[in-house]
């Protein structure tokens, strides 16, 4: 019963990261028409954000639990890669420690990335929030109860 619950609350924290992302491609739109830096950055925090949601939907779904820390989640995903090879094989790590350098750092701290480079960004984001529910369905337990 836990998997189940675990999998039905990572369906809503993906249901979270997906709206989270949303915001960030309005703020950018928004921030790039009207000149707004900050709100070009947090475009790009937003986008971390639905990152972190993304992964911490992936970890329940497997019964790891949301990560306390940036480093308990780095942590566990990274067990979950050596425990499941199509996290591996999708290099699942690689790609948040990527957007957590390019959005996070870049984007937001640094503020150094262009409208385009924070597109492609979140686009990929988006491209991970999509690779994430295939996981999180991979482990539904849909015909266990038939």
């Amino acid at each position: 019963m836990d998997l189940v619950l675990g999998v039905l609350e990572a369906f809503s924290v993906l249901e979270e990261a997906r709206r989270i992302l949303s915001k960030a491609f309005e703020g950018l739109r928004e921030g790039v028409r009207s000149g707004d830096v900050v709100r070009v950055r947090d475009a790009c925090e937003k986008g971390w954000l639905a990152t972190i949601k993304a992964i911490d939907a992936l970890l329940l779904s497997y019964g790891l639990g949301e990560a306390g820390t940036h480093v308990d989640r780095r942590r566990k995903l990274k067990d979950l890669s050596k425990r499941i090879h199509e996290v591996a094989e999708l290099e699942i790590y690689d790609r948040v420690e990527a957007r957590r350098s390019t959005l996070h750092s870049n984007g937001f701290y640094s503020s150094v990335l262009t409208h385009d480079e924070i597109e492609e960004e979140l686009r990929k984001v988006k491209k991970l929030v999509e690779d994430v529910e295939r996981l999180i369905k991979r482990v539904q337990p849909s015909n266990s109860s038939r």
